[in-house]
């Protein structure tokens, strides 16, 4: 029979490997919570923060920023990957320009986020990463604009609206940064 001891240090160890992986702990929230205030559209950057386990071992701005930012560059690059699979499907046909535009406009916009924004950011340079940002924020309404431009509906509507989003709170959490 296991003593108390063992017990208890097994029980632990459970609670431990648990909760590795968990979202923001209260007081994690709280810095979120706190910091959001300062956005433009709190409680989306609130959900997409507390979402996501780093930003609970989140204690600066800049911290929140660099999860945000990853946040944004990660939805780009899955959302460009899913509209370049989607859009080879329409060539030909009278979407098939829309669909163009879309894949050109997401694609940019990830490639701009890995290669331009994180190493301006890394560097301390946020009033270039802010800029970068906001023109891959742009990606959703290019796209939007091109399938209006047909008189359709965008069939990505709700990864415009992502991107456009997950841009938007990493825009302004790095925006706080510049103000520095």
């Amino acid at each position: 029979m296991a003593s108390a001891a063992t017990s208890l240090a097994m029980v632990l160890v459970v609670l431990a490997a648990l909760s590795y992986g968990l979202p923001a702990t209260r007081s994690g929230i709280d810095f979120i919570a706190r910091t959001c205030k300062k956005t433009t559209n709190p409680a989306l950057c609130v959900a997409m923060l507390s979402a996501d386990p780093k930003s609970g071992h989140a204690s600066t701005e800049h911290d929140l920023a660099s999860v945000a930012l990853q946040i944004a560059t990660n939805t780009a690059k899955k959302n460009a990957a899913i509209i370049c699979d989607l859009g080879g499907k329409y060539q030909g046909k009278p979407e098939g320009p829309a669909w163009d535009v879309c894949v050109k406009a997401h694609v940019i916009a990830a490639a701009e986020l890995m290669v331009d924004a994180r190493p301006s950011f890394n560097g301390g340079h946020y009033a270039d990463a802010l800029k970068i940002v906001s023109e891959a924020k742009g990606a959703g309404s290019t796209c939007e604009n091109a399938f209006k431009g047909i008189h359709k509906k965008s069939p990505m509507a709700d990864m415009d609206r992502e991107t456009m989003e997950r841009c938007g709170v990493a825009g302004d959490l790095i925006g706080l940064l510049v103000a520095k």
